[in-house]
């Protein structure tokens, strides 16, 4: 399945590499650790900060692959022979450095690597966590009761289908399967955040259907791609790299349903938008 990918790759490079970066750019803003942020902001100019910051601190990560990449490039270049490239994220400090400076150094890269696998991990099962506790477990009688013990349970669920999945398909690099879930944040997310935020006749059929439409058919590609039920040419290549149709797809899907059906615009859409979007003084004033 690896060696599959990486000779699609091979093959389609500018396909792939525009499809891994739409899906990466477009993908981040769905992630359910990220989107969490804006829940726990106290007002909105506190929401607008912690987003500035977000992406400048998620743009400057995404400069150091490629500077990685550059670094490897000089000092491990029989790494990119052997095809064992990603060695040169622990080779580089020793072979920059080298003695026990290097060994230091490798060893905190590790250890933040891990920090990062286990951070990421947990804040996506307490996000997870707490959307399984508030809209899909059932409450007692009338009254929600949805207290610890639901939260727990969420969180059990919220871990137990990912290491399923894991135990499935752990033949998949890391890389690749980041990818893939990108591709299916940013083809069911991203195009209700973005009209939903932007658009005033978007409407809640329209939200689910492009979610459906562009979620569900990156999902079904991603699932695709991890059973291995494609071997080689262009299917293949569209199974595994889907942000370029399935994001085009759900903003299509949500503007057309959503125009078939202006009447279930709900009301005070155009009050709640320019909530958003006036600035948190004048809505002060604004306000008796």
């Amino acid at each position: 399945m690896a060696g599959s990918l990486a000779t699609e790759r091979e093959q389609r490079p500018l396909y792939a590499t525009y499809g891994l970066i739409l899906a990466t750019f477009l993908g981040t803003m769905g992630l359910p650790h990220v989107v969490v942020r804006f829940y726990t902001s106290p007002h909105g100019v506190a929401a607008r900060r912690t987003t500035v910051a977000v992406l400048a601190l998620t743009g400057g990560f995404y400069l150091l692959p490629p500077l990685y990449g550059a670094l490897g490039r000089l000092y491990t270049p029989e790494l990119a022979l052997t095809g064992n490239a990603d060695a040169a994220v622990l080779l580089l400090p020793g072979r920059m450095i080298g003695g026990v400076g290097g060994d230091l150094l490798g060893a905190l890269v590790a250890g933040g690597a891990f920090a990062a696998f286990l951070s990421t991990a947990s804040g996506l099962t307490m996000a997870v966590a707490g959307v399984l506790t508030q809209d899909v477990l059932p409450s007692r009688g009338a009254l929600p009761a949805r207290g610890v013990r639901h939260f727990r349970l969420g969180t059990v669920l919220a871990m137990a289908v990912p290491l399923a999945a894991s135990v499935l398909v752990g033949g998949l690099p890391v890389a690749d399967a980041v990818g893939l879930a990108f591709a299916v944040s940013a083809s069911s997310f991203c195009p209700l955040l973005v009209l939903g935020i932007w658009w005033r006749r978007l409407t809640p059929p329209g939200a689910a259907a492009g979610m459906l439409a562009g979620g569900g058919g990156a999902l079904v590609a991603v699932t695709a791609t991890m059973a291995g039920l494609t071997d080689t040419g262009p299917l293949r290549t569209l199974l595994a790299w889907p942000a370029l149709w399935s994001v085009p797809l759900g903003f299509l899907t949500m503007v057309l349903v959503s125009l078939a059906t202006p009447g279930r615009v709900p009301d005070g859409t155009a009050a709640v938008l320019a909530r958003f979007h006036l600035p948190e003084q004048l809505r002060a004033e604004a306000t008796p």
